[in-house]
């Protein structure tokens, strides 16, 4: 996997801040570019200009974590801007925002409506970086779309542990057997994985392994998101990746979806990985930042 474009979002606020230090720790991690935007739910009436302060923080975050950062100026579209931009990126890294304005209150929060609209992975920062991630878990269930985030989160970090998490759900059937053996499941991930894998601390899980945790049955649409929050915190799980199926406005505001249910849930950060990301080629996504740049200011 190969990270070269970052994108982060700020107003300044101490979780965003989290965020803004997670994507220049990755961004130094892959030699990849950080483009920094600032995007405020309600006016900060106390800050006389964002657009000097952004780039003041971006040259901070450029001299500690010796990258490349780009200040991107802010318009009254933030959340327009935010999805023209993560179209060349191969990243997108914010905090979890919970603000519900009344005149778009069926469209969810601002974290909610991202999820739904932005097509590459979105990192969910919650805590501060003590520096590289250490365990990650990902949340698996023995389809293609699940070899595509091993493949990710093999490539996210390199020394960082990995386990595999099969929270059972028994709406739905994926043609696999259940019972398949924690061996045979990880050989089915290799390769999947094409082997990304192969080489590091690796482990496998599921749902009926936590018993332990007194969670033993799936019975409702966020079972699987309790069952993948109880194994973050018995493995001590500094990130946690999951994918996501995008489904209809209307249907995620009445059900949620699985990763929504997750993010509050999880005492880590949260990787939702779509199911249908495709990463741009270096030039392909150069192409789009000019293009999404269009009438967008750097300074």
């Amino acid at each position: 996997m190969n990270i070269q474009f970052i994108l982060a979002v700020t107003d300044f606020s101490t979780a965003a801040e989290h965020g803004l230090e997670r994507a220049a720790l990755i961004a130094a991690s892959h030699r990849a570019r950080l483009r920094i935007i600032y995007g405020a739910e309600v006016p900060n009436l106390g800050l006389s200009d964002p657009s000097a302060r952004l780039r003041q923080r971006g040259r901070q975050l450029a001299r500690r974590h010796g990258i490349t950062v780009e200040a991107i100026e802010h318009t009254p579209h933030m959340l327009d801007d935010v999805v023209r931009l993560a179209r060349g990126a191969n990243l997108l890294v914010m905090d979890p925002r919970r603000h519900r304005a009344l005149h778009t209150f069926w469209r969810g929060t601002t974290l909610d409506q991202l999820l739904r609209r932005v097509q590459c992975p979105m990192l969910i920062v919650k805590n501060a970086p003590s520096g590289r991630y250490q365990r990650m878990l990902v949340a698996v269930d023995f389809t293609l779309e699940s070899g595509n985030l091993v493949r990710y989160a093999s490539g996210l970090e390199a020394d960082s542990a990995l386990e595999l998490f099969h929270a059972l759900d028994a709406r739905c059937s994926t043609g696999r057997p259940q019972d398949m053996a924690p061996e045979d499941a990880m050989a089915y991930y290799r390769k999947l994985g094409r082997q990304d894998a192969q080489g590091r601390p690796l482990r496998f899980s599921e749902s009926l392994d936590t018993r332990r945790n007194r969670v033993s049955s799936i019975t409702g649409r966020s079972a699987p998101a309790r069952e993948i929050a109880v194994q973050q915190c018995f493995a001590a799980a500094d990130l946690v990746i999951v994918g996501e199926k995008r489904n209809a406005t209307l249907v995620d505001f009445l059900f949620g979806s699985m990763a929504r249910q997750l993010i509050p849930l999880a005492s880590s950060d949260v990787l939702v990985f779509p199911h249908a990301y495709q990463a741009p080629s270096g030039a392909i996504a150069k192409e789009r930042i000019r293009t999404v740049l269009n009438g967008v200011r750097l300074t």
